[in-house]
């Protein structure tokens, strides 16, 4: 059987200008610039498009916000002599983005993103569900406005909308598997408790306190986007 020729490139520019000098032989400068934009904005256009997949690969239960977080720019745009296309990242979802990339784990501290200013607050789901009737929405977090509504009740303010048989709110400490953890707390409400035979009761507090949100000093994510970005990234080159 007869073998298969094949070209070996070694040098990517002596390619480049082959390729360039073959087209110039039969077409202009000014076209073969615009073949050379229109093949990068398309590498950058299909790399982005990689990227923006990869995020679901990435994580779990996005918001669609997330979806939207890489764009790319059209190369040889208007009073520009270079051929260069890039792909970015939106400076809102970027604030988020960032905690998936890096080399190694990447902390967060309060302030750096979110509501919380002084400390980073830790979801517990169970005791939001049991005292709250709050669950995770769609997305994995908590519903608008719960944040906010728990930061009034433990600075004393009643919602208007008081639930029957939801736990109050305070701001404190709060003993967690042998440890003291500061954050927010439900307080059980008070009921009757009968002592002795003869019939005598007192109020009493009916069950345990629980932790709502923990509060944390910092907290540590893995790089999980980097792998399917760089794959993603690999892939549009």
């Amino acid at each position: 059987m007869a073998g298969l020729p094949i070209d070996v490139m070694t040098d990517v520019c002596d390619q480049v200008a082959a390729w360039q000098a073959a087209f110039l032989s039969e077409s202009t400068l000014d076209r073969y610039r615009r073949a050379c934009a229109w093949t990068m904005s398309g590498v950058a256009k299909g790399a982005c498009q990689n990227v923006t997949a990869a995020v679901d690969v990435a994580f779990q239960d996005l918001m669609p916000w997330m979806r939207r977080a890489f764009g790319y720019t059209w190369a040889l745009g208007k009073n520009r002599d270079e051929v260069e296309a890039d792909v970015y990242t939106l400076p809102s979802q970027s604030i988020v983005m960032k905690y998936g990339m890096g080399d190694g784990p990447q902390i967060r501290r309060p302030g750096d993103v979110g509501l919380a200013k002084d400390v980073i607050y830790v979801p517990n789901w169970k005791n939001l569900s049991l005292t709250q009737g709050i669950n995770r929405n769609s997305f994995g977090d908590l519903p608008g406005g719960v944040a906010a509504r728990l930061a009034r009740e433990a600075l004393g303010e009643r919602s208007k909308r008081q639930r029957p048989g939801r736990w109050g709110v305070y701001k404190g400490e709060v003993d967690v598997g042998g440890s003291r953890v500061m954050g927010y707390i439900a307080r059980p409400p008070r009921g009757t408790a009968p002592i002795g035979k003869n019939g005598r009761s007192i109020v009493m507090i009916l069950a345990r306190l629980r932790a709502l949100a923990v509060a944390l000093e910092q907290a540590t994510y893995e790089p999980i986007m980097l792998p399917p970005y760089g794959a993603a990234m690999r892939r549009g080159r």
